[in-house]
């Protein structure tokens, strides 16, 4: 059984979070680039798109480590699983990929494009 103080310890470990992509209207292309799409249906946008004549249908496109790390987003990773990864697969150490992953994982999960959905216990 755990104690308490390892279990705070483990909740404020950021690398341990489990990711699992939210926003559901993204494709991925035959080399593996990511692109999210996005509709802009609320009135106020409504209103802006007939302004400017826009589109009710952006885009966003990642680049090749983006892309990857968006991939590797399955709800079973933690964020360490996938920065491993990363760095194993990039070429990269894992300070690297950890410093780089944790600034795209914080920026996508702000916009709400992905959740977390639990914490990844250490066995042993």
């Amino acid at each position: 059984m755990k104690g308490k103080k390892t279990q705070n310890k483990e909740e404020k470990n950021f690398l341990l979070y489990i990711p699992q992509i939210e926003h559901d209207n993204y494709k991925i292309n035959d080399n593996n680039i990511v692109t999210l799409y996005f509709e802009h249906n609320k009135p106020i946008e409504k209103f802006a798109r007939w302004l400017v004549k826009k589109n009710n249908l952006s885009d966003i496109v990642f680049d090749d480590k983006s892309s990857l790390a968006w991939i590797l987003i399955d709800g079973k990773r933690s964020i360490y699983d996938i920065a491993l990864e990363m760095a194993r697969r990039l070429g990269d150490t894992e300070e690297v990929a950890i410093e780089r992953l944790v600034m795209y994982i914080r920026y996508i999960a702000r916009k709400r494009w992905i959740k977390f959905i639990g914490i990844k216990h250490n066995q042993g």
